[in-house]
């Protein structure tokens, strides 16, 4: 299968189980705050969330293990020895098992200790709804120790680009826990701690399965006594990845910091708006991550390849395919954010909507120089600077949002915070792409930034429409998404998209419609 093929496949499955998880999770949302309340559900969000401190390690070594994988792959096709990057890709993958049996282990003794004591001293708990949350948080944990040892099998699918395999467990993962969901609703009572076990569950079982299904798949996935005790191997891996531990800790900020911020100057109840903004955007960020994480197998083969201009052109296409994934969501539902909540939960939290639109805001723009993240890490060129750099966007965040609540703005206060981040990370991907790997900001500025700010305001203006003359109701929205799409995707195909992805688009997508299939033909 060629490379081209190969990303298509791996965007359309990993697009499709994402737009059946948020088709899904409009319901699941829904049903999570009806059968734990407004309380638990902030609470779990909470509690759930600490396993951050825990597993921002294990993303980073993830992504150093992939990162490697992908390398050795694409260093051996330039060298067009099948064989000897087979036996290069074993030896990464020896090393990665010895640290993932070791690491995980290491990390649970220190962390659990720590979240037992923000549980039980430091978080703003009910006094009858603590001992819930310790078991909370340990089910939080051994879920993590689970995905962390299997980590060096899952990077395997990531470096060969095979991903849509992965996409089948994670459509089984959300259609059972749709239905565990929908059982809780039926059968009302205390769930919090039922609901943390039975996710514990869902998180081991398919990730077992994934584990076999490597070991059976991959000759790669052999362990050799020999290979793991590699100490210079695992110096690289440990090299790459503690070199991004600071900005691991901005993404520990990031994902934490607001809702710890709510819960001590709001409280608990408030924690559930903070809940709902980030599902609304966790699964807006899905659709998107589904198509970088298409391109960041790929990305980083061309690096191994050695082929720079390669890496830059699909670095430009994962800035628009990015945020434009986020967009086709996020326009519309920014627009009728207080409906769209209002249809779906029935009694949202007071706030949520104001956050789902900060929050979507910020992942759209973040995304729009994700590109220039993939192409520092695959090429592995001042990653510690660029780590280093990385860490102001949590910084400016927790900082912003601190002082906001410290002055009294309230929950306005996160808003503040996340565009501070946003504008601090654009800002340094920009930077450091310029000063590693010699890229042109003015390029980003013409091919990315203006072309997408003008298609959403025409959009916004588009969508707006429907409002002058209708009530707020469910009609209103599908009419205003209607007109947002209707602006929007022309929009994306004759002015954001260049010719290439247009050629792409249409010969592996448009070409299979029977129609346009037959016009196509008739124009050649």
């Amino acid at each position: 299968m060629s490379p081209n093929r190969r990303i298509f496949l791996n965007i359309v499955a990993t697009y499709g189980r994402s737009l059946y998880a948020l088709a899904i999770g409009l319901f699941c949302g829904r049903w999570t705050l009806m059968a734990l309340g407004q309380t638990d559900y902030g609470l779990m969000g909470l509690v759930g969330g600490l396993v951050t401190f825990v597993t921002f390690i294990n993303n980073l070594l993830s992504e150093s293990v992939g990162r490697f994988y992908a390398v050795s792959v694409g260093a051996a096709k330039k060298e067009g020895n099948a064989e000897k990057g087979l036996e290069e890709c074993r030896k990464w993958f020896n090393t990665a098992v010895l640290m993932h049996a070791v690491i995980p282990v290491a990390l649970v003794v220190i962390g659990y200790p720590i979240g037992l004591w923000a549980v039980n001293s430091f978080l703003t708990i009910p006094l009858d709804r603590i001992a819930a949350c310790r078991w909370v948080w340990s089910f939080s944990c051994l879920a993590t120790l689970v995905s962390m040892m299997n980590v060096p099998f899952r990077a395997m699918y990531g470096a060969k680009q095979e991903i849509a395999e992965l996409t089948l467990y994670g459509f089984a993962t959300t259609t059972f826990n749709a239905m565990f969901l929908y059982y809780m609703v039926m059968h009302p009572g205390v769930w919090l701690v039922k609901f943390s076990a039975f996710s514990l569950l869902l998180s081991a079982i398919p990730q077992s399965i994934i584990a076999a299904r490597a070991f059976y798949k991959y000759s790669e996935c052999r362990i050799v006594f020999a290979y793991l005790w590699d100490f210079r191997r695992c110096k690289e891996i440990l090299s790459f990845a503690l070199s991004r531990i600071i900005s691991g800790f901005s993404g520990m900020l990031c994902g934490q910091g607001p809702a710890i911020l709510v819960n001590k100057y709001v409280g608990p109840a408030a924690n559930a708006s903070v809940a709902v903004g980030t599902s609304v955007s966790g699964h807006a960020m899905t659709l998107s991550s589904a198509m970088s994480g298409a391109f960041s197998p790929a990305i980083a083969n061309k690096a191994g390849e050695g082929d720079m201009a390669g890496v830059e052109r699909m670095c430009m296409m994962v800035c628009r395919l990015g945020s434009i994934m986020i967009l086709v969501f996020a326009l519309p539902l920014a627009i009728e954010a207080h409906e769209v909540l209002r249809l779906w939960l029935v009694n949202p939290p007071q706030f949520a909507a104001e956050l789902c639109i900060a929050f979507l805001a910020v992942a759209a723009f973040e995304r729009m120089a994700d590109g220039y993240r993939m192409a520092i890490l695959s090429c592995g060129v001042g990653v510690l600077k660029y780590s280093l750099a990385i860490s102001l966007g949590g910084i400016a965040l927790v900082s912003v949002a601190w002082i906001c609540f410290a002055l009294g703005f309230g929950m306005w206060s996160l808003v503040a915070g996340f565009v501070a981040f946003a504008i601090a990370m654009i800002s340094v991907h920009l930077y450091m792409a310029s000063v590693l790997l010699g890229y042109r900001i003015r390029q980003w500025w013409r091919q990315v930034l203006i072309p997408i700010l003008l298609l959403m305001l025409v959009v916004l203006s588009a969508g707006l429409m429907p409002r002058l003359c209708i009530e707020p109701s469910f009609w209103r929205v599908v009419l205003t998404t209607i007109c947002c799409e209707v602006v929007f995707l022309p929009g994306v195909w004759f002015f954001v998209l260049k010719e290439e992805e247009r050629t792409f688009l249409m010969e592996r997508v448009l070409s299979r419609i029977p129609i346009v299939g037959e016009m196509l033909k008739g124009k050649d």
